[in-house]
């Protein structure tokens, strides 16, 4: 098994870092099947040296510099420019993906040789700047015309709701309405529920930029972690089949993923936790059915049903539990906690949050505020209304699901 990443703009280059970071820290607590398993399937060998399968790339290049320091990243799966993209879809699609198309392509089969091959490609970032949602919408697109073989997943930071940047629910909407029609799966963080959880179960009242990724980091690593069945070197195997497991709670009509993962603990208390494996899931099950997170679960609603899901189970006798629903189980102490669980769902809870960004964009679309800043690059009003379309279907596609 083997997996790539592309770190796409800030935000993607980012949350990437923090996440090979997390999972090289966190095989100082692991087995040595474990630090095998990870090796194998994130990164690749050179030199008595381990890299990263994962190419950086932004068009402004401090980000990708910070990342570079990581001794487990090389140069040369790196590409970054000086101009950036100015938060506009547009630019990012229409400029920098035709300009750098050839060298992207390059840096791609550099790493295809020195990999082997690849099972998968996540790609990682924003739906809402320029660099990370246009360009990454274009190198998305050529990547599943160049290799056909490798299925393609994309891991999206949804904006802020109450808003960051003005142009940010016209990005979100073309995006979507671009990556949809080529990703087998696009996995959904959102900064506000990130920065709640800061707030109210970290105890960090004004949460950085850091803090943000790294809780989003962590819940992505908590899916990515390996699962052994045996955790004997010589006979270890992985148990999470991570491509075949997401295939399995998509299709072509549903490809939104949500992640939970739980308990979300400040490390100072986490020597205290006391869970059992029935209030773990019980909680969890409960937080994916009512679309509550941890801190202010609705215990009085009955709940929705998802499509379909995937909860992985790590820690201290979790074999000894017979869970509801179809669990992955490891013995790995996750992040220092001694139970956790995580999981993946396709929900109808996320429409609230699309609704949200599509009345928004569908207004400045009616009102043509802002359109010229796309126009003069290429993206006129029909892309805008055929966007908006595929985004209007999602939502109607997720409103069927809830009874």
């Amino acid at each position: 098994m083997s997996l790539g990443f592309i770190q796409l703009g800030q935000c993607g280059n980012q949350i990437g870092h923090a996440l090979f970071d997390f999972m090289i820290q966190e095989t100082q607590m692991s087995s040595p099947g474990a630090q095998a398993l990870l090796n194998e399937i994130f990164f690749f060998e050179r030199k008595n040296k381990q890299i990263a399968k994962s190419l950086l790339i932004d068009m402004e290049p401090k980000v990708v510099e910070r990342c570079l320091k990581a001794e487990y990243y090389d140069k040369a799966f790196s590409l970054t420019k000086q101009e950036g993209s100015g938060n506009n879809w547009a630019y990012g699609f229409n400029n920098h993906g035709p300009a750098n198309k050839n060298a992207i392509l390059q840096i791609m089969d550099t790493l295809l040789e020195e990999c082997g091959y690849l099972e998968s490609l996540f790609f990682i970032s924003s739906l809402a700047g320029g660099t990370g949602s246009g360009l990454g919408s274009y190198i998305l697109e050529l990547m599943a015309d160049r290799y056909p073989e490798i299925e393609l997943f994309n891991i999206c930071v949804m904006p802020h709701l109450t808003g960051e940047v003005i142009l940010q629910s016209l990005n979100t909407v073309l995006t979507i309405g671009s990556i949809y029609q080529h990703s087998e799966g696009i996995i959904l963080l959102q900064n506000d529920e990130a920065q709640a959880l800061c707030n109210n179960l970290l105890n960090l009242k004004s949460p950085s930029l850091n803090d943000i990724n790294q809780v989003m980091s962590t819940n992505l690593a908590s899916f990515f972690w390996p699962c052994l069945t045996n955790q004997v070197y010589s006979t270890f195997h992985n148990n999470l089949q991570y491509v075949q497991e997401l295939l399995n709670i998509t299709n072509n009509q549903y490809k939104l993923l949500q992640l939970n993962q739980i308990p979300q603990l400040p490390q100072q208390s986490k020597a205290f936790q006391n869970d059992t494996w029935s209030a773990l899931e019980k909680r969890i099950q409960q937080m994916v059915l009512t679309g509550t997170k941890e801190y202010n679960i609705n215990w009085h609603k009955k709940g929705q049903q998802p499509f379909k899901q995937l909860m992985i189970a790590r820690g201290n006798d979790v074999k000894k539990h017979q869970f509801n629903w179809n669990t992955v189980q490891d013995e790995h102490q996750f992040n220092k906690n001694e139970k956790s669980i995580t999981v993946v769902h396709n929900s109808s809870n996320i429409v609230e949050s699309l609704n949200q960004i599509s009345d928004r964009a569908n207004q400045m679309i009616q009102e043509r505020a802002y359109l010229y800043q796309y126009e003069k690059f290429g993206v006129k009003i029909q892309h805008f209304q055929e966007s908006m379309g595929v985004v209007e279907g999602i939502i109607n596609d997720y409103e069927q699901l809830i009874q």
